[in-house]
């Protein structure tokens, strides 16, 4: 069964807290962005079904302020569908790795090399990335009841890039 995941994401950035279209993106992009992406035209669209739908609902501005940002909420109906597309199963896409085909294709080491270390840098950069995500959450989060969920997201992160690094070296060599 194929879902559309952009929903289930922002409703699940909106379980956290309300939040504006922009407020959505920066989320993604600071807590998601590791393992999901959503694009500013994936989600403005997506709200408007989502409202449509009534699994989400605007949250009213102050009448004096005709600037303000549009902030949506959660519904229990939103809950709900939440709750009920975390126990489907999820859907597999086909794994499709560039610079495997590269590799794949190459007559010699040397051909692909530069992207090799450059990888090795990227997936440096990340851990380093992960560490501060870990400080923020062990700080920011402590006592919330996702912290656990949060942490372990973020180690399959950490984990995923110490094989990649282990890979990249084992290559190398």
């Amino acid at each position: 069964m194929k879902t559309d995941s952009t929903r289930y994401a922002i409703l699940g950035l909106l379980a956290l807290e309300p939040m504006s279209g922009y407020d959505i993106r920066r989320a993604s992009t600071e807590t998601l962005s590791h393992f999901w992406h959503e694009s500013y035209g994936q989600i403005y669209p997506t709200l408007a079904k989502l409202a449509k739908e009534g699994l989400v609902r605007l949250l009213p501005r102050a009448q004096d302020d005709a600037r303000a940002r549009k902030v949506y909420a959660l519904t229990p109906k939103g809950r709900r569908a939440l709750g009920a597309w975390r126990k489907q199963p999820p859907s597999s896409r086909p794994f499709r790795n560039e610079l495997l085909l590269k590799l794949f294709t190459a007559e010699t080491l040397d051909d692909v090399r530069p992207h090799l270390e450059e990888l090795r840098e990227a997936e440096s950069q990340r851990l380093e990335e992960y560490a501060a995500i870990e400080r923020r959450i062990a700080h920011d989060a402590k006592g919330h009841r996702s912290a656990a969920l949060w942490r372990a997201t973020m180690r399959y992160g950490v984990h995923r890039s110490r094989a990649v690094l282990a890979w990249i070296e084992e290559t190398l060599k």
